[in-house]
């Protein structure tokens, strides 16, 4: 059986790309540009470039402005809050669920992920912070075996991506240097079966998240 993933279309795969160029902070808020640019700089036909832009208007991720291109928009503290509130929901009401399904081998996996955060963390920047986070909150969101979820979660934490790249250009290291984490608190609930701790800091580990952003530039 061909359990390969199925090829993407050249406007999902121009759509990926500018996800990326605007969280790598390649495009920042503000920043005019126009759809020839873009199919100038992905080498493609207009097609997929403007069904890609069209799509991430109605995100809300780029604004069209007529006669003189797009613009990023701007995360604001607003969306920090509400995706926060998306992000309680999807992660404490997956505990259950977590909980039921968890093996020692994943325990193991959390604890491998945490320590990964735990070396040498004043040599690491912003990104390398924000990667270990990532894939330890969705590995936790993944024990729940909803794909629905998954897939909400991933798009909450692109939208969280985005503030990170915001944030990234007014002040580098601030959340790198903060070695604040409840991580570890949870894997030890989780590892005890004990549901109320790690709901606890699971949901103090998603709020420190938006203080950080709220705290250190995303106010508008």
């Amino acid at each position: 059986m061909d359990n390969q993933s199925p090829k993407l279309s050249l406007k999902d795969t121009v759509y990926q790309q500018l996800i990326e160029l605007i969280c790598q902070g390649k495009l920042l808020p503000d920043t005019l540009f126009t759809e020839n640019h873009m199919i100038s700089y992905f080498g493609v036909s207009k097609s997929p470039v403007r069904e890609a832009l069209i799509q991430l208007c109605h995100e809300n991720v780029l604004k069209s402005i007529p006669r003189c291109g797009y613009q990023v928009t701007a995360i604001s503290s607003k969306n920090v809050r509400d995706v926060t509130e998306l992000r309680l929901y999807l992660e404490l009401s997956s505990l259950p669920k977590v909980m039921e399904n968890i093996t020692t081998a994943d325990i193991e996996e959390l604890k491998r992920q945490n320590q990964v955060r735990l070396v040498n963390p004043e040599k690491k920047d912003l990104w390398i912070a924000w990667r270990n986070n990532y894939q330890f909150h969705m590995t936790v969101v993944r024990l729940a075996g909803n794909e629905q979820v998954n897939n909400a979660m991933e798009q909450a934490m692109t939208t969280y991506r985005r503030a990170y790249a915001q944030l990234y250009t007014l002040k580098k290291d601030v959340i790198a240097a903060n070695k604040a984490s409840y991580h570890d608190f949870f894997v030890s609930s989780l590892e005890r079966h004990d549901v109320f701790s790690a709901h606890e800091y699971l949901k103090k580990d998603i709020l420190f998240m938006e203080d950080e952003l709220l705290g250190t530039g995303i106010t508008t």
